[in-house]
């Protein structure tokens, strides 16, 4: 009977973990898809203010991410290659929402890439704007500033979704 109860427990760790890093996600009452994206005040590794609202007439993916999370951790290669296989239109945007900078900076070391690198100290912007705490959590904003897709845990990043992107370009030009 223990062994039972153990294997159904380990069913539902195992699938929980592929939801995200905290909890199971959903999109706060002022974030969906078709609607205009909210502005975040986010900074910059250099903590310097930031302002989505600046990326306006691009392409966004917004990706939000921790060292501390093992689905973005085992994900990151696979987005790294999808997004190198982007127009140079497309903007990525990575958020860490480590409680530390410098844990984000240390990974990045270990891990480079040419992401627009931002953060939200402990998930502050994160749970006000888009009422949530779930990680890895992706948002694809259009040139418009309109969320077109939400993705939560771990994402296929394969040809199917570089498709839905390519025509995101086209359909703003």
């Amino acid at each position: 009977m223990l062994k039972k109860w153990w294997c159904i427990s380990l069913m539902f760790g195992i699938l929980g973990g592929l939801q995200g890093c905290e909890g199971v996600g959903s999109l706060g009452n002022q974030v969906a898809e078709g609607k205009a994206f909210p502005e975040m005040k986010l900074v910059t590794y250099e903590n310097e203010p930031f302002s989505l609202e600046s990326l306006r007439g691009k392409v966004v993916i917004l990706k939000l991410w921790a060292t501390w999370c093992g689905v973005c951790r085992e994900e990151a290669p696979y987005f790294l290659t999808f997004s190198k296989k982007l127009d140079d239109s497309v903007v990525v945007a990575s958020v860490s929402v480590d409680k530390d900078l410098n844990s984000a900076k240390e990974y990045l070391l270990d891990h480079p890439n040419t992401f627009l690198q931002l953060f939200d100290q402990s998930m502050v912007q994160t749970k006000l704007v888009l009422k949530t705490s779930v990680i890895p959590q992706v948002y694809v904003i259009d040139r418009k500033g309109i969320l077109r897709y939400y993705m939560v845990g771990l994402v296929d990043w394969n040809d199917e979704m570089l498709k839905k992107m390519q025509a995101l370009l086209e359909e703003n030009d």
